[in-house]
């Protein structure tokens, strides 16, 4: 008994395309890269992403911007040690009690924008936009996406290295 087997060859430079091909990432995300904290762009990125991940279940609001402390510069730091605290920082959700009591938290990425930042005359002095993507993540494993932010943060070169000393 003959057992005849069809291949279908493509000819000679022709293509082979995938009926339903696979759809392009929506994120920015694409690889989390390290990030270097010694520079000036690496350090308010590294700094960002700390005061924007939060642990509502162990934290009080702002509580992430002293987690941040030793990537802080002489202003935040001034402004963490005054009686005015958190009025700067980022005002968390209205849901942090929600996500207290899921026992959730917030993590966040954050990373360098390709776009420039207005130009400082100061080369002590530099500006960044810097994108923020947040995610919920709940004990079971379920995730929700946070709408993604931009800031300006301004880093200052100190005696200890670049520091974060305001975002807006």
């Amino acid at each position: 008994m003959a057992v005849t087997v069809l291949l279908a060859v493509p000819a000679c430079g022709g293509e082979v395309t995938e009926p339903n091909p696979p759809a392009a990432p929506t994120t920015t995300r694409l690889v989390e890269a390290a990030v270097d904290p010694a520079t000036p762009e690496g350090v308010a990125v590294v700094a960002l992403r700390e005061i924007y991940t939060w642990n509502p279940t162990t934290e009080q609001p702002g509580s992430s911007v002293q987690r941040a402390r030793e990537w802080l510069g002489p202003t935040m730091i001034r402004m963490l040690d005054s009686s005015v605290g958190t009025t700067d920082t980022p005002k968390p959700s209205l849901r942090w009690a929600d996500w207290a009591r899921a026992k959730a938290q917030v993590r966040a990425f954050a990373f360098a924008s390709g776009e420039p930042a207005p130009p400082s005359a100061d080369p002590a002095v530099a500006q960044y936009k810097i994108g923020i993507e947040q995610t919920v993540v709940y004990p079971d494993g379920r995730t929700e996406e946070l709408p993604p932010s931009t800031v300006i943060a301004t880093v200052v070169r100190t005696p200890l290295g670049w520091r974060l000393d305001a975002f807006r």
